[in-house]
């Protein structure tokens, strides 16, 4: 068992995540996500792997009132 699976990793970060929040207090642990979190997404688009398009077009698909045909 040589590599981390998604469980593990999810444990690494649950536990890094409840080390943080007790050496820094709630508010700076959730800044630290949150820009975290928008850092993903900037590296993720900027390696080409996030299509604003594709979010875009599915959103407004989502907002539009479907009538019923009968």
């Amino acid at each position: 068992m040589s590599e981390l699976t998604n469980k593990h990793w999810g444990v690494v970060i649950g536990i890094l995540l409840v080390l943080i929040t007790a050496w820094l207090g709630i508010g700076i642990t959730a800044l630290v996500i949150i820009f975290a979190t928008i850092g993903y997404f900037v590296g993720k688009f900027l390696d080409g792997e996030l299509d604003l398009e594709d979010i875009r077009a599915r959103a407004q698909n989502r907002t539009r009132v479907r009538t019923r045909v009968r």
